[in-house]
């Protein structure tokens, strides 16, 4: 295979950029620490990426739309504390995960519909949101610790048929959010809107409401997400969520999916929060200070935000020269 078509094959499917780099990283740390090669290792890499690329699969359906999401790390904590309340006051497992389930999807749809309908920038309408769901999720626990039931244990480190309960959550959302993007009308209506809102309008999509859906959508998998991180922790802690937001859309981006929308998948998507896991083990590798942690995916997003433009910029400067050929 010639260069120039490795070259392209990259450029048309981003995520494999991704793939290349998380094979030398691989590569890298299994030379620093002779345990990084071994199964045990690979499923810790993969639980602790579950709740990363679980709300990934989310993001990338919003990104898509040329929209983001600020306020899914707060949307996690506020389902968390809204479990672990429910299990304290009613002890009803059934009850508190439907609640919460349907909180956490309502709390996206609400993202949406305000994007929608009061047209406001995403970014500073789920800015604003990111406050108040962390303000009313510290208002709900009073700040404090909350432990949940032994037994919730299971979904965040259990094991069926040898593989843990984490890995198996992650796979069936990427089956569902892969066929979702390829398969049905929402992928391709959300795929239409990101290229261009204004035809997508013209052609008559419902815009609004396939906006609104993929913000539910992204709030029904951080609802699942928080259910898994709550039961890896043992309980609700009030630093459950800080930060996550950029991390989730820093693998979205290094998977490929485009800033300004249109293009994008799920692989790689979850391809990136592994990447992002890999970047933390080796970290913890070299010892790292866990302040400088926080530096480095900072650095990655930023990466990765200015690859994006870049390529952007590239593609835009090509079709301008093709439309001057044209015209001469």
């Amino acid at each position: 295979m010639s260069r120039n078509t490795i070259r392209t094959l990259i450029s048309r499917q981003k995520w494999i950029a991704v793939v290349l780099a998380t094979i030398v990283l691989a590569a890298v740390l299994s030379l620093a620490s002779p345990v990084f090669l071994t199964l045990s290792n690979f499923q810790a890499i993969l639980v602790q990426s579950s709740v990363t690329a679980i709300m990934a699969v989310g993001m990338t359906f919003i990104i898509l739309t040329a929209g983001i999401d600020i306020s899914v790390g707060a949307i996690l904590f506020l389902t968390s504390a809204l479990f672990a309340q429910l299990m304290l006051d009613t002890e009803n497992y059934l009850i508190a995960f439907v609640v919460t389930i349907v909180c956490a999807t309502g709390l996206g749809a609400l993202n949406g519909w305000l994007v929608v309908y009061f047209r406001v920038s995403p970014l500073i309408t789920t800015l604003a949101t990111y406050s108040i769901y962390r303000g009313a999720a510290i208002h709900l626990t009073g700040a404090q610790n909350i432990p949940v039931p032994r037994e919730m244990g299971f979904l965040g480190n259990g094991r069926i048929l040898g593989v843990p309960v984490p890995i198996l959550i992650m796979a069936t959302i990427v089956i569902i959010g892969v066929y979702m993007l390829s398969r049905t009308r929402l992928g391709v209506y959300a795929r239409a809107i990101g290229n261009s809102e204004r035809s997508a309008k013209e052609t008559n999509l419902p815009v609004g409401r396939v906006t609104i859906a993929v913000y539910a959508f992204s709030g029904l998998v951080t609802g699942i997400a928080a259910l898994i991180l709550l039961a890896r922790v043992g309980g609700l802690q009030s630093g459950i969520g800080i930060g996550i937001e950029f991390t989730v859309i820093a693998a979205v981006i290094l998977g490929g999916t485009k800033l300004t929308g249109g293009s994008g998948t799920v692989i790689g998507s979850v391809i990136g929060a592994v990447f992002l896991v890999l970047i933390d083990n080796g970290l913890n590798l070299m010892n790292a200070s866990p302040y400088i942690y926080d530096v480095v995916r900072g650095s990655v997003l930023l990466a990765a935000v200015a690859i994006d433009r870049y390529s952007a910029m590239r593609r835009h400067s090509a079709l301008e020269a093709q439309k001057a050929a044209r015209m001469a």
